[in-house]
């Protein structure tokens, strides 16, 4: 009896120390390995209201670095350097540049500003900012050849007269979004194919009621949920992606994609989540 009492207290320790082992491997994997590398979501964006001319024109999109320091800095070096290898012909940068309460060192400044400044884009670079980004960002921004597009429409030309738009909206969470600002040219130009770019997918509530709506959006600032658990999902949402978080929505004729980011939030780590942008190819479906 005490000989069986001993191996199934042997066996009871033995569970312990494997389940206390899986434990500390996975907390080692997101906080190190998870939190590593850079990943390229594609996705192929088919419509007939896509001119002609933009027929295979390659779009990224990418945010949310949340920089609070070296680790940060490795990060947009690596992430930069994929950027261009894809000669995409419009770079979106959707803020969340910043963590919460970090201010950057003349070099933090400096090494952004020139690590953005090498993206090359065909038709230009655009960008808005997050709710924690402040005259830091935004100048790294103005210095790094971007264009801050906050709450305006640019048109975008390629090789023909007719144009696609392009909308950058404020935060959601600053509240420094104007939809009717921003939407004022579809009175002009109901029919161009519209391309919005954002920080906060919760805006998409907003958007919904509104009469003339963006045919694609594009938002940041959900980290993906940090950690993705098999069966369950994200395992955290942030302040402006409680209802929109995941990959891919298509809501009222808009379709609506969310990236991952780069960053990680308090927990400091990512599983099942790798840092990531989202690089997209149009395709006119225009009858010839």
């Amino acid at each position: 009896m005490e000989e069986e009492n001993k191996k199934k207290s042997n066996i009871l320790i033995n569970t312990v120390i494997i389940i206390v082992i899986f434990i500390v491997c996975v907390f080692m994997y997101a906080k190190y390995v998870g939190t590593s590398g850079v990943r390229i979501h594609e996705y192929k964006i088919s419509s007939n209201k896509i001119p002609k001319n933009f027929d295979g024109a390659k779009i990224v999109y990418f945010s949310d670095y949340l920089y609070d320091g070296v680790n940060s800095s490795m990060m947009i070096e690596k992430s930069v350097q994929k950027i261009n290898l894809l000669k995409p012909d419009i770079v979106l940068f959707g803020g969340g540049l910043i963590s919460k309460g970090y201010k950057f060192s003349d070099e933090d400044k400096n090494l952004v500003i020139q690590e953005f400044s090498k993206i090359d884009a065909k038709l230009g670079k655009y960008a808005v900012l997050g709710f924690n980004d402040d005259k830091q960002v935004e100048d790294i921004i103005n210095s790094s050849d971007f264009i801050l597009l906050d709450n305006k429409e640019e048109d975008i030309y390629l090789d023909d007269n007719i144009p696609i738009c392009l909308v950058g909206v404020g935060s959601y969470v600053k509240g420094s979004y104007d939809l009717n600002s921003s939407f004022q040219f579809k009175s002009v130009n109901p029919s161009c194919y519209t391309v919005m770019f954002t920080h906060e997918g919760d805006i998409i509530n907003k958007l919904r009621e509104i009469s003339t709506k963006p045919d694609l959006v594009f938002a940041g600032n959900s980290l993906g949920g940090e950690i993705k658990i098999p069966f369950y999902g994200e395992l955290f949402r942030n302040e402006g992606s409680m209802n929109y978080y995941q990959e891919k929505y298509s809501i009222d004729n808009m379709d609506i994609y969310i990236s991952s980011g780069f960053g990680t939030g308090e927990s400091g780590m990512r599983l099942n989540n790798k840092p990531s942008f989202n690089f997209f190819r149009l395709k006119s479906l225009h009858e010839k």
